[in-house]
């Protein structure tokens, strides 16, 4: 298969999610850009939300993304599927820590 040909798969798999893609590219854009004009960096001391909210949706993931893409935990069987829902669940918890810890940041910084 060319790269292009690659590219165009991928292109029409992502097409139906642009719409939350934007979305979430958004939701990490804008308390980033709030939060670093108040002098923010990853390093900075976030808060209680940004410890607990990102252990709770890895946990949420786990359970919630199989019933996303009308499946269950049922149907994971291989090692590839496990180690597929498990990445998900740890890049959604990463995201909501880039999310969270910068909002948490900007409410302790009051």
């Amino acid at each position: 298969m060319t790269f292009s040909g690659i590219l165009t798969v991928v292109w029409y798999s992502a097409l139906p999610w642009l719409w939350l893609i934007s979305v979430m590219l958004v939701a990490f854009l804008v308390p980033q850009l709030l939060a670093r004009m108040k002098s923010y960096s990853f390093t900075s001391k976030g808060g209680m939300g940004s410890k607990y909210i990102p252990p709770l949706v890895v946990l949420l993931a786990f359970f919630l993304v199989p019933l996303q893409t009308q499946s269950s935990l049922a149907y994971v069987n291989t090692w590839v599927d496990w180690m597929n829902l498990i990445g998900v669940s740890i890049g959604l918890g990463f995201y909501a820590w880039l999310v969270f810890h910068p909002i948490c940041f900007m409410r302790n910084s009051k």
